[in-house]
């Protein structure tokens, strides 16, 4: 465990976002707050719903940190 600052690019801020099965992605504008929490500005509702996520359902989430930067990838379980 970890901060996820350090990954982050502060260049751009841009956050892959994609579906566990690899069908959806999306490009999300990801800051860090001034409260030092780490914020998805733009980009979540179009990924929510492209995936057509649902109320109920349970789903996890994990960042990859890559040559290419940080992503996320949400798995629906």
């Amino acid at each position: 465990m970890g901060s996820l600052f350090p990954h982050m690019d502060a260049g751009h801020g841009e956050l892959p976002i994609t579906t566990g099965d690899g069908t959806t992605t999306v490009t999300a504008r990801f800051i860090k707050g001034v409260d030092k929490r780490a914020t998805i500005t733009k980009g979540w509702s179009d990924f929510f719903r492209r995936t057509h996520m649902n109320e109920g359902q349970a789903y996890a989430f994990g960042f990859k940190c890559t040559s290419k930067g940080l992503h996320l990838i949400v798995y629906s379980i």
